[in-house]
């Protein structure tokens, strides 16, 4: 991995892997990461004061899938809801880092957090895992008083391969005349398919998250994917993306997704969207798996503080 000028502030990163998720060859690998990822959380301790929790939801397929749930301990009041949608390119599950993101949320915005782990590829190439997504959005909107959640205080949030899915799922929410969210909030989000034509996919092609590893990502998520669902698998390629709910965008500087992320906050805001875009400096993709870090802490905090506005909090 080639040395970029990285925040002095965070740890040195690690290069992600570059794994083709429709090469025989590697889904052994995968498969192996999958366990490892499976089993960090499953023995997760969670920090004082916050409880996790799995429940299953049903599938829009007809089978159902499992939600992590992190929520104030004894918390026996209604909630603001926060739907967290989890990276890890469409083919990994739920990390504990992820997990551990959703822990910091419920606490600092006392909300129960729901992290839903979706159907992946290769054995499920999209939309199932928008659909899933959706079908957990529409049981928590439709039966809030089962989850202890107000629905009027309802938010959307990704990282990364979760960012095309909480971009994409407020999309469809609106072209179907459905309740939107108070907000949605995309970290280092994946945004568009056409990577490669922008500016920062070239400077930083070898940096945590490698170009190679997106072009595998896309086509192993995109494969057979149906025409009339791709404006919601790939944000980028709807044309019109006004009236939509209040964003905030948080695109990391040295990383190849940079400049897909400022270019949806830009047409966000030209659609009369309100947008907050804060690009951090040195920031890498990934960077907020280091929760000892100051600085990680101060970002967290930017974007709790966009989250309170949107929830009215």
């Amino acid at each position: 991995m080639k040395e970029y000028a990285y925040s002095p502030y965070l740890k040195h990163p690690e290069q992600m892997p570059d794994i083709d998720p429709l090469k025989p060859a590697m889904r052994v690998m995968l498969k192996m990461i999958t366990k490892t990822h499976q089993a960090e959380t499953s023995a997760y301790v969670p920090p004082e004061g916050v409880t996790v929790r799995k429940i299953q939801t049903e599938s829009s397929g007809g089978g159902s899938f499992e939600v992590w749930v992190a929520e104030p301990e004894d918390c026996l009041e209604k909630t603001p809801a926060i739907l967290l949608l989890h990276g890890g390119a469409f083919y990994l599950p739920l990390s504990v880092s992820s997990l551990a993101l959703g822990c910091v949320y419920a606490e600092k915005l006392k909300a129960r957090v729901f992290l839903p782990e979706y159907r992946l590829v290769p054995s499920f190439p999209a939309p199932c895992a928008l659909e899933d997504c959706l079908a957990l959005r529409n049981s928590l909107n439709e039966h809030p008083e089962q989850y202890g959640i107000d629905p009027e205080r309802m938010m959307i949030m990704g990282e990364s391969a979760g960012g095309a899915l909480a971009a994409g799922l407020c999309l469809y929410l609106r072209d179907q005349g459905m309740k939107l969210p108070k907000g949605q909030i995309l970290i280092y989000p994946v945004l568009d398919d056409q990577t490669e034509s922008y500016l920062s996919a070239r400077m930083y092609e070898d940096a945590v998250w490698p170009l190679n590893a997106n072009r595998h990502m896309w086509d192993g998520y995109l494969k057979n994917a149906p025409e009339q669902m791709l404006k919601y698998l790939v944000p980028m390629r709807h044309p019109d993306l006004s009236g939509l709910p209040e964003t905030y965008i948080e695109p990391q500087e040295i990383d190849i997704l940079c400049d897909e992320g400022k270019a949806y906050a830009r047409r966000l805001a030209d659609a009369d969207v309100r947008t907050a875009l804060n690009v951090i400096t040195g920031g890498y993709h990934c960077f907020d798996s280091d929760l000892t870090s100051e600085y990680v802490q101060k970002i967290i905090d930017q974007r709790m503080n966009a989250a309170k506005a949107m929830l009215e909090l």
